[in-house]
């Protein structure tokens, strides 16, 4: 840790080597921009912003996988064999700061120890459980191929759980550099910023440039490693989603009425129950040919809920109704509850049941967040 008795500011001599080096600082910096648009797009942004949550979240990754290393091959202050994480140390290190006796520190204190640990594991909990949730939800990014969705709904509380408590560590973060800014007088925002504290002066010789340099190499090399992989493993096809193929007779007999649905929207049962009622098709009389009437619903059953590991498979396909009707189930209702009448009744719209109106991914069974396109945002 480098406690320094004497805390009194003086110059600091040309040439010295920075108490917090460059690399170090633009990490921290990019960190602040990663995490507060992910925050932002996740707590406060419509769905169809996730693109950017998304992104956010993969320099996050990106960050994280940086810091891993360069606590390992970074300089002096910025490697992890630095920190002091003793519970004694910490309790013993809180007493003087109560006691206005604490003692500076070149590097981290064991308080801000203790939060830089937590910061890095809180990230790594959301990055982690994001990823999943990605793949197996939404069916996008390295982990579509194997995640499945019941597997990322068990993640969901555990990512809002770990997203919450990453917003109380950065309030508290915030809180402790303010404190040592103005109550202590301690410049530690200036030295994430120039890499300096006033009167700090490097007690060994400088072995960190050859060191760093490896390091920066290693780091560099890893991360487009982690890159080329992430990328690869995102472009196989996702797990439990299939292409499908609409009959022509499909598309000409039903889409006279309504919106192309994807068949994993109901089960097979289902289907076959709605399918057998045409001549009262919800009020209508929607009756088909008995070869039309087959062939139709062949495909339904064959594509249907069970068939798919989608979101939408699973909470609205297999969550059958009195009425049958895909905007009575649970999760459409708490999905569009925000969402007033009159947007349904916009020419654009037309209906609740019209979906490809607002999803623009209908058609393929996803209904990725990020595809969502309201006809009045589209019209700003």
């Amino acid at each position: 840790m480098n406690e320094r008795a004497d805390t009194s500011p003086t110059d600091t001599e040309a040439g010295n080597p920075p108490l917090r080096d460059l690399p170090l600082r633009v990490f921290h910096w990019l960190t602040v921009l990663a995490v507060t648009a992910a925050l932002a797009t996740g707590f406060l942004a419509p769905p169809w912003w996730q693109t950017v949550h998304v992104i956010a979240g993969y320099a996050i990754g990106v960050l994280l996988a940086f810091r891993i290393l360069w606590g390992a091959f970074g300089s002096r202050f910025s490697r992890f064999r630095s920190f002091s994480l003793t519970a004694v140390g910490t309790v013993r290190y809180l007493r003087t700061v109560a006691r206005g006796q604490a003692p500076a520190f070149d590097g981290h204190n064991p308080a801000g120890t203790w939060m830089i640990v937590i910061l890095l594991a809180l990230l790594a909990g959301l990055l982690i459980s994001g990823l999943i949730l990605l793949g197996g939800q939404e069916k996008l990014g390295p982990l579509a191929a194997v995640v499945d969705f019941q597997t990322a709904r068990r993640f969901q509380d555990l990512h809002e759980i770990a997203a919450w408590a990453l917003l109380g560590a950065v309030a508290l973060h915030l809180l402790g550099v303010a404190f040592e800014t103005l109550v202590r007088k301690h410049p530690v925002l200036m030295a994430m910023v120039t890499g300096m504290k006033p009167g700090w002066k490097r007690p060994a010789p400088d072995t960190d440039r050859t060191w760093t340099r490896r390091g920066g190499a290693l780091a560099a090399l890893t991360l487009l490693v982690l890159v080329g992989a992430g990328s690869a493993l995102s472009a196989l096809p996702a797990k439990g989603v299939v292409p499908v193929r609409f009959p022509d007779t499909y598309k000409a007999e039903c889409t006279d009425c309504h919106a192309l649905y994807h068949p994993s929207l109901r089960t097979a049962a289902a289907w076959k129950h709605v399918m057998a009622r045409l001549d009262e098709h919800y009020g209508e009389d929607a009756s088909l040919s008995d070869a039309a009437r087959q062939a139709i619903t062949a495909f339904l059953a064959a594509n249907s809920a069970e068939t798919f590991d989608t979101e939408a498979s699973w909470r609205i396909g297999r969550q059958d109704t009195a009425s049958l009707r895909m905007t009575d189930t649970g999760y459409w209702k708490r999905r569009h509850r925000n969402i007033e009448d009159a947007a349904f009744t916009d020419p654009a719209v037309g209906s609740k049941a019209n979906c490809t109106a607002c999803h623009k991914d209908a058609e393929t069974g996803l209904f990725a967040d990020s595809e969502i396109h309201p006809p009045e945002r589209d019209r700003k």
